[in-house]
């Protein structure tokens, strides 16, 4: 074998620049090194001052000085100086001989290492997980030929391989290191077409059974000997790889969270919901969770339940099954949580809570990872992770992830119930303007009118003063106008906060006797009967005020508009129904045309009888709204003719 050739093959196919300096400067430099420093030729290399390619020419005598104390030193980092004064920084070893005449010289390397540096601080930047990777990565060299394979190998390539001697390398199939053999063909052919390959990804196996990926650069020669050699050197890139899958993740992070952060800014309502189902899909696909879900706490009933979920392919959903359970069973959880702290289990074997392990265990779920949703410092829910399939410890990024998706949720859920007010807002003030358009209307209908009768009756009086029919007229109207004045003063006094006012436990046939006994004067003058069927045990909890303001409007306004000549008849009935009760007022008077009034029949200042009794268009309107106020509803069946029914539906 040409060692000689061998030696300045490999010399010249390294990435490292290889040379030899003695004390009046350089004497050899291999192509690398003539590239590395962007000079044209060798012999330009050997005229330019060592001291001159140093950016600091005291990391010269720093080095010089080492060489003195130790013979030789491995990897010192140097920033150097190219032709153009270029700095690239690069990794030098030196060895200090002596020859036969005393004299010394220094053989050594160096190889550029600044990408791989500009690398690293990228990787620390944007991640700050990964540490530096791997600062001084040395070269597998090797050199083969066809028929015999590999015949030689340097220590570094026994060590990356994993073997324990160059022999046992030599001695195998080269076919071996390669994690699929019918690359090495491929590899083969390649070189022998071009004459050289140059940086090619290549996934390695070791003697362990492990991979690694390397750069392959191989040169195929002709030997001294007339055969064919191929000379080569591998570096292992598998921390490089792994540092662009991580980069490649933390990008498909980024890119997740600035699309969760836009997609909900301007969302509308209706769409809120679809989003959120699709962020739970996203997020779980990303982290390899085979479920993401929701998680709403009722803090009042102590439980929570599941509100949105997503499950991967094949993963049997469980949101049915998460409704209403008891934070008791949950400790473990619920503490965390209420600390503002994720919940991270890694092995469900290991929660303590039996109930909730086997909650847990009958979901086939092997690890979770759960965070709070905080609103004004109090846990509204969670959001969170189930692997079923796998055990997962989560890492520290996707804790993060989860931690800004739960902001995220809290600040949807705001978002949405300010919204939802400003409708609500928004909705009462457009009611309450169309309310005030109508009282304004009534108060002034109904002032004019008393106040020109007033006008007129006085000026009538001032004529004839003794006749007391005018006087007795007078008072009718004043009392109309101070009735009117009650009137809406009852409805202003309506319209104070009901949560001001208390709800009490009442009989409602104590009630409706007591309404009935006090318009019974009027009653026995129209000569009309009440048929009253109500259990006697019946009762309501119920604002007292409000049931008896919304009795006394519907039993007279049957005593005023739902008899007849003929027919003088009133019916009041109320039953227990499910939850509510179901309030009866019906009466066989004239009846209503609904075709006609049935959109005005709660109007603020309706009325549908103007040949009839004056009102003044205020008492179904109240009525329709204290029930309302205290979550009912009403409803009117009527013909004309036939009668009017008014049924309230009271929360029982």
């Amino acid at each position: 074998m040409d060692f000689n050739q061998l030696l300045e093959s490999v010399n010249q196919n390294i990435s490292e620049a290889v040379f030899r300096s003695d004390s009046n400067g350089l004497i050899y430099v291999n192509n690398a090194f003539v590239k590395m420093f962007g000079f044209n030729s060798e012999d330009e290399v050997k005229n330019i001052p060592i001291v001159s390619m140093y950016k600091d020419p005291r990391d010269r005598d720093r080095l010089l000085n080492r060489l003195s104390a130790d013979n030789s030193y491995e990897n010192e980092e140097v920033v150097f100086l190219r032709k153009d004064r270029s700095e690239f920084t690069g990794l030098v070893s030196t060895t200090m001989h002596e020859d036969d005449k005393g004299n010394y010289y220094w053989d050594g390397a160096i190889r550029d290492v600044t990408k791989e540096r500009e690398f690293l601080d990228r990787i620390r930047t944007r991640e700050q997980l990964l540490e530096s990777i791997n600062k001084n990565i040395n070269e597998a060299i090797y050199r083969s030929e066809s028929e015999k394979g590999i015949i030689y190998v340097n220590d570094e390539f026994v060590k990356m391989f994993g073997y324990e001697t160059a022999q046992e390398i030599m001695d195998m199939d080269p076919m071996v290191l390669y994690k699929d053999p019918d690359e090495r063909s491929a590899v083969g052919l390649e070189i022998l077409e071009k004459g050289s390959i140059e940086n090619k990804e290549v996934e390695f196996r070791r003697k362990d059974g492990s991979t690694f990926w390397g750069y392959l650069n191989s040169i195929k020669i002709e030997g001294a000997d007339g055969k064919v050699y191929f000379d080569g050197a591998v570096r292992n890139i598998t921390r490089e790889k792994e540092a662009e899958r991580a980069l490649m993740r933390y990008a498909e992070m980024q890119r997740i969270l600035i699309n969760l952060s836009t997609k909900y800014i301007d969302l509308p309502l209706a769409e809120v919901e679809q989003a959120i189902n699709d962020s739970l899909r996203e997020l779980g696909e990303f982290v390899g969770a085979d479920r993401s879900y929701v998680f709403d706490f009722n803090n009042e009933k102590g439980v929570c339940s599941n509100t949105y979920e997503w499950c991967a392919e094949g993963i049997s959903p469980e949101i049915h099954n998460n409704q209403n359970l008891p934070l008791e069973i949950m400790p473990e959880l619920v503490n965390a949580h209420l600390k503002g702290n994720p919940m991270i289990v890694d092995d469900v074997k290991k929660v303590k809570k039996k109930d909730f392990r086997e909650l847990l265990e009958e979901q086939h779920i092997k690890s979770l990872m759960t965070m709070p949703m905080i609103h004004n410092k109090e846990c509204v829910g969670f959001v969170g992770f189930d692997w079923v399939n796998v055990h997962h410890k989560a890492n520290e990024k996707e804790v993060l992830l989860l931690e800004l998706f739960s902001e995220m949720l809290v600040n949807i859920r705001i978002r949405s119930h300010n919204e939802r007010e400003l409708h609500k807002l928004f909705s009462k003030t457009i009611e309450q303007n169309q309310r005030l358009k109508d009282f304004s209307y009534i108060t002034s209908h109904n002032f004019r009118s008393s106040v020109a009768n007033l006008v007129g009756l006085l000026t009538i009086i001032e004529d004839d003063p003794t006749n007391k029919e005018y006087f007795e007229m007078l008072k009718a109207t004043a009392l109309k106008l101070n009735l009117a004045i009650d009137a809406i003063n009852d409805l202003l006094n309506f319209e104070k906060d009901i949560s001001m006012l208390e709800k009490e436990e009442i009989n409602l046939l104590e009630v409706v006797n007591d309404v009935i006994l006090l318009n019974r004067k009027s009653a026995t003058e129209k000569e009309i009967e009440f048929n009253v069927d109500i259990p006697k045990n019946l009762t309501l909890r119920i604002l007292p005020a409000y049931l008896q303001s919304i009795l006394h409007n519907l039993i007279t306004n049957a005593m005023k508009y739902g008899v007849t000549k003929d027919k003088r008849l009133i019916e009041i009935s109320a039953k227990k129904e499910a939850k509510e009760v179901l309030l009866t007022v019906a009466d066989q008077g004239r009846g209503i045309d609904l075709k006609r009034f049935k959109d005005k029949m709660f109007r603020l200042g309706s009325r549908f009888h103007p040949d009839e009794e004056s009102g003044h268009g205020m008492g179904l309107y109240m009525t329709k709204q204290q029930i309302e106020a205290i979550n009912g509803r009403i409803e009117v069946e009527s013909e004309i003719n036939q009668g009017t029914k008014f049924k309230v539906y009271f929360n029982g």
